[in-house]
C-alpha cells in the first residue's frame, strides 16, 4: 500500500478534530502546506452555515509568483442536508482537491509566526508586527510590520442593509526593517467572492524558506460580512516575498 499525501494526511487529521462551537457562522481555516519549492500554498476555510446548518469545505490553491487562485480552484462542497456532518462534507472537498495537491506536491510545512483567533481580544486586528526566525529569547532584531487598512468601495451586487457603514475594501502592507514599505495587495473593487464584507483583520502570518529564493510570506486575513444572525467570518489568502 502506497503511503498516504501528506497534505491528505492533514486533513484527515482535522477533520476528525471537533470544530470549536462559535456564534454566528465563523469559518475555520488549516493551512494545508507549500509545494517543496514553496511555489503554491493551500488552505482550506470549514463550518456550518447559520441559519440553514448546511456544512461547507473550501480548499484554496494559490500561485504564491502572482497571489491568484491556480486555475480549476477553489475547491468548494457545500452538502444542502441538515442530517449531513461536517466530516463528510470535508471529506468530499478533500478528495476533490487532492489531484490538484498532489499534482503540486503540497504538504510542506511553513512556521506560523502571528496567529489572532477571534478569542484573542488583546490584538490589534488591523496591525502586526514579526520576526522571521524563531528565536530562543526576545530579539532585538528589527521587525516586520503588517498594517491593514480598510476604506469603503461601492459594491453593485451587494443589498443595502442600512446598517449605517458602507461595504468596505482594503489594503495590506508589509514594512521591512529596514524601513522600505511595500503594498502586498490593495482593492480597486469588492469581488463577488466576499459576500458583501464590512471589517477585515489579520488572523495568521506564515512563512515559508524554500530551499533556494525569498521566503514566502502568507497572511490570512479574516473576512466579516452581514450574516444571518450577526457578522460571518471567512477568509483570503494574500501571497508574496517577504523582501520583495
Amino acid at each position: 500500500m502506497m503511503p498516504l499525501p501528506k497534505a491528505l494526511l492533514v486533513l484527515l487529521a482535522l477533520i476528525l478534530t471537533p470544530a470549536t462551537a462559535l456564534a454566528a457562522d465563523n469559518a475555520e481555516s488549516a493551512m494545508l502546506g507549500f509545494s517543496p519549492d514553496g511555489r503554491y500554498v493551500a488552505f482550506e476555510q470549514y463550518g456550518v452555515q447559520d441559519g440553514s446548518g448546511f456544512p461547507y469545505s473550501a480548499i484554496y490553491l494559490i500561485d504564491t509568483a502572482t497571489d491568484q487562485w491556480v486555475s480549476g480552484t477553489p475547491i468548494s462542497v457545500t452538502r444542502e442536508d441538515e442530517t449531513a456532518t461536517l466530516a463528510a462534507t470535508r471529506a468530499e472537498a478533500q478528495a476533490r482537491a487532492l489531484p490538484f495537491l498532489t499534482a503540486r506536491q503540497i504538504g510542506v510545512d511553513g512556521a506560523t509566526l502571528v496567529s489572532n483567533p477571534l478569542t484573542e481580544t488583546s490584538a490589534d486586528p488591523h496591525f502586526v508586527s514579526f520576526q522571521p526566525f524563531h528565536f530562543g529569547l526576545p530579539s532585538s532584531q528589527p521587525d516586520y510590520r503588517l498594517h491593514l487598512a480598510e476604506y469603503p468601495l461601492p459594491a453593485p451586487d451587494c443589498p443595502d442593509l442600512e446598517l449605517g457603514k458602507p461595504f468596505q475594501g482594503f489594503r495590506l502592507t508589509l514594512t521591512t526593517p529596514d524601513g522600505a514599505t511595500r503594498t502586498l495587495a490593495s482593492d480597486t473593487q469588492i469581488p463577488k467572492s466576499r459576500r458583501c464584507p464590512f471589517n477585515y483583520a489579520i488572523s495568521e502570518v506564515v512563512l515559508f524558506h524554500p530551499p533556494a529564493g525569498e521566503p514566502v510570506i502568507v497572511v490570512l486575513v479574516s473576512v466579516f460580512s452581514f450574516g444571518f444572525e450577526g457578522f460571518d467570518r471567512r477568509f483570503l489568502a494574500v501571497t508574496g516575498h517577504l523582501d520583495g
